[in-house]
């Protein structure tokens, strides 16, 4: 099918965005570091996070650059703060971003879990693309995206006799988007951990989510986007389903293939 071999050189074009992107993308001017503790409201030419760091509620941060998170680090900027970043997202390896706040937990909010986002805070804008390469995890929630989000490998198996309610443990290993406007194409592949979900979503370009391996039963949940393009899952484990999101049916413009073509 036509579809399929455009969709497939979709994600070997969005795995060499991905492996290459970086610096010559980069603002010119000084570069700001973020090495632990908070971002201060401001104006970067270029910030990278390379400790663990957090925006304050009510914090405004416009990165003229890229927002770049350097090998395991963490950034926490789903809080009530303002986030605009004018060229790309670059994530490293084993690093955790945490992005935007919608009116919906991104997790639910068991013990040592996060807390609920405030209802109707989020204005956070990228008007690149967030390019993964092996996170840790990614938490994208209530955002525009005016280009592509694009993750490649990553995340940790998780393991053990109690791994198939994992999303019911303390703090798990999640990797949600949700409620976003994604303008471009999305990749989510051979990521592992415990949950994955792409939920009320709307996208204008297609959506490839492939390879990925979750360990929570009610997992791999891709419900109630809509999508411009064509929707395509495969080899994901489990296979993608509507759980318990009570989500309804993706509207899809495209194709709906492999695992997605009857949600």
């Amino acid at each position: 099918m036509k579809i399929l071999r455009a969709l497939i050189l979709l994600l070997f074009a969005a795995c060499a965005m991905v492996l290459t992107a970086g610096a010559a993308n980069a603002a010119p001017g000084h570069d700001s570091t973020c090495s632990g503790g908070t971002v201060a409201s401001g104006t970067y030419h270029n910030l990278i996070i390379s400790g663990i760091c957090t925006l304050p509620d009510h914090a405004t941060v416009t990165v003229n650059g890229n927002l770049a998170l350097t090998r395991a680090s963490t950034l926490n900027a789903m809080t009530a703060s303002t986030v605009t970043i004018r060229g790309n997202v670059l994530v490293a390896p084993e690093a955790t971003l945490s992005l935007g706040c919608s009116f919906a937990l991104t997790q639910p909010p068991f013990p040592g879990g996060p807390v609920f986002c405030p209802v109707g805070v989020s204005h956070d804008v990228v008007w690149g693309s967030i390019l993964a390469n092996r996170p840790h995890t990614l938490k994208i929630d209530g955002i525009t995206i005016h280009r592509n989000l694009v993750s490649v490998g990553g995340g940790t198996a998780v393991t053990g006799p109690t791994a198939s309610t994992c999303e019911e443990h303390p703090a798990p290993l999640n990797f949600p988007v949700k409620d976003n406007t994604i303008n471009g194409d999305v990749l989510i592949s051979g990521w592992q951990g415990c949950w994955l979900g792409y939920i009320r979503n709307v996208q204008g370009g297609s959506a490839i989510i492939a390879g990925n391996r979750t360990a929570d039963a009610d997992s791999t949940e891709i419900v109630t986007n809509t999508i411009t393009g064509s929707l395509i899952c495969l080899a994901n484990s489990p296979a993608p389903q509507i759980g318990d999101s009570m989500g309804l049916a993706n509207t899809v413009s495209g194709h709906k293939i492999g695992q997605c073509a009857r949600l």
